[in-house]
């Protein structure tokens, strides 16, 4: 039998989803590819903001440490001055260096206070204070006695070579920032020390100019970030946000921390947002891509559909109208229908057995061109045609050319195979004389008893449909009993990279190995079985009439209903009905 329409409708239901998870698997391959070159850009704008980024904290650290060493070197002036000329000549120069500079700024030259010890190179005691002994600036006044912080700094700075920078002094606008320079600058036993008022915290005035006005700066008197020792910021906003870059900056034997961080991209707005650009090119792609296979998908869903509902009707159609063969007295019949393999649509292949009284027996194999639901109904109409003209009695010739007139009056369809034969009653040894007429079909076979294999390749004339034939040949041969006549359908012969004529020597050399005692259908099943299943592109028929032994006496049993519809070609226990 063939397929039910259920499995058809699995097969076919199990093909489309299959398909379906093509756009998906497509639309997730985009996405991940969509989100790699999203990560990928993102790093590449990271990296370059980075490398701006630190671009960036080393001039601005240039520029800070610049204007330290100005100051040391300012320091290290007046202390020469101090050593060379005395307090008086440094109280002269000192206000000079004050002149048009910034308010809050005093020099001071200071000693250890009365009582205490001066510290050398290797004392490490505290010591009372130090006297400010000369000055210039309104922050220090001569006589003045620093203790404290700035005291121990001033101590430190005896024992160094470099400038020694006190931590942040006092709160709010209060507080205050010193320097302290000692020997061999500043004269042996004395300090010279610059204190800077640096007030309440506010935004310089170099913020807005280059390399500050795209960075956000932190300068901080000690080596990591602290907020009460934030000597100068740009913002407000602290700390910091975003990426920041931590720099150490010395300041002489001082360890302060910079830390710098960028409000703005500095590889543009454009290369910032690439990355999220990217993301929505790749998502918008993505989308309209997987719609198009989906689109793509759903169209070929809808023909697929439309063309298993219109070949499992062909089919179906096909079948019902492929007659029930009846048992024929003196005669084992079998006969085969197979369908094409899936995706190829079904064909007008047809066959036909019956009795035509006086015991005479109709055989018919036919094929209408065509592959579609008009080709299985053409096939019905030329079928039930040829049958009603054959009952009407005559030569298979005769009943031929009638029916070539019908299909080309009523334009029944566009060509016909067929092969008419009619096996006359039996004689009393059981041969019967066969008459037949072939109008463009692949040539019968006979086998006889004594294993000869024989071509019926007379009665042939053209195809019915063709143009410039008016006269139909027939042909005639006595076959003994236990003779075989094989007919069917060039699907059965049709192989792709193989001539027709050696398809045909092929199968009448199966056909030859047949013992003969070999039944109807095991000569069916036989022959399907050679064919291979990637090999069919067609429509297969096949009848097989045996002659057997003569009325009266012993006959092979014959099961009514011999017509079997093969469901795979190598299927061997193929059904019968």
């Amino acid at each position: 039998m063939t397929r039910p329409t259920s499995d058809r409708a699995a097969v076919n239901r199990s093909s489309l989803v299959r398909l379906h998870r093509v756009p998906a698997a497509v639309l997730a391959v985009l996405f991940i590819l969509s989100l790699g070159v999203v990560v990928a850009t993102r790093a590449v704008v990271r990296d370059q903001e980075s490398r701006l980024l630190t671009e960036r904290a080393n001039e601005v650290s240039l520029v800070l440490g610049t204007a330290i060493s100005s100051d040391e070197a300012t320091l290290a002036g007046l202390g020469h001055i101090a050593r060379d000329g005395g307090d008086g000549l440094f109280t002269k120069e000192a206000a000079e260096a004050l002149v048009g500079g910034a308010d809050g700024i005093t020099f001071a030259l200071l000693r250890p206070g009365p009582g205490a010890q001066t510290p050398d190179a290797t004392s490490s005691g505290p010591t009372q204070g130090f006297v400010v002994v000369a000055e210039a600036g309104d922050g220090l006044s001569v006589g003045q006695r620093i203790s404290g912080a700035a005291a121990t700094i001033m101590s430190a700075a005896l024992k160094h070579t470099e400038m020694v920078a006190t931590p942040v002094l006092g709160s709010g606008a209060g507080r205050q920032l010193g320097f302290a320079l000692g020997g061999p600058d500043a004269p042996t036993g004395t300090v010279v020390y610059r204190q800077d008022d640096i007030g309440a915290l506010k935004t310089p005035r170099e913020a807005g100019t280059a390399p500050f006005d795209e960075l956000s700066v932190a300068l901080y008197d000690a080596p990591k970030p602290d907020p009460a020792q934030l000597v100068v910021t740009t913002t407000r906003q602290l700390p910091l946000r975003g990426e920041v870059l931590y720099l150490p900056f010395a300041v002489g034997t001082s360890h302060w921390a910079l830390a710098v961080s960028s409000p703005q991209p500095l590889v543009g707005t454009i290369a910032a947002w690439s990355p999220w650009v990217a993301l929505a090119v790749g998502v918008v792609g993505s989308v309209l891509v997987g719609s198009v296979l989906e689109q793509a998908v759903r169209r070929r869903d809808a023909a697929m559909a439309l063309y298993w509902s219109e070949h499992h009707v062909a089919e179906t159609l096909q079948h019902r109208l492929l007659p029930s063969l009846s048992a024929m007295p003196g005669l084992d019949v079998a006969a085969r229908y197979v369908a094409a393999s899936d995706g190829q649509q079904v064909g007008g292949d047809w066959f036909d057995v019956f009795d035509l009284g006086e015991a005479k027996t109709g055989v018919v194999i036919g094929d209408v061109m065509g592959h579609d639901i008009e080709a299985a109904a053409a096939m019905a109409q030329v079928r039930a045609g040829l049958r009603a003209y054959a009952l009407e009695g005559g030569e298979p010739a005769p009943v031929v050319e009638r029916l070539a007139h019908l299909v080309d009056a009523f334009s029944v369809t566009g060509l016909v195979t067929v092969v008419y034969g009619v096996l006359g009653p039996p004689d009393e040894k059981g041969a019967r004389r066969f008459c037949w007429a072939n109008a463009g079909h692949p040539p019968p076979f006979v086998c006889l008893p004594d294993r000869q294999v024989q071509e019926l390749r007379e009665g042939s004339s053209s195809i019915i449909g063709a143009p410039g034939e008016d006269h139909r040949a027939q042909g005639e041969r006595i076959l003994p009993a236990g003779s075989l006549l094989v007919l069917y359908t060039d699907g059965l012969v049709e192989r792709p990279g193989t001539a027709l004529t050696d398809s045909i020597e092929q199968l009448r050399a199966r056909l030859q190995q047949r013992s003969s005692a070999t039944s109807a259908d095991d000569v069916c099943d036989a022959i399907l079985r050679a064919k291979a299943p990637d090999q069919t592109r067609d429509d297969i028929a096949i009848v097989v009439v045996r002659l057997t032994a003569p009325a009266g006496k012993a006959a092979p049993a014959f099961a009514p209903g011999a017509l079997a519809y093969a469901q795979a070609l190598h299927n061997p226990s193929m059904s019968r009905r």
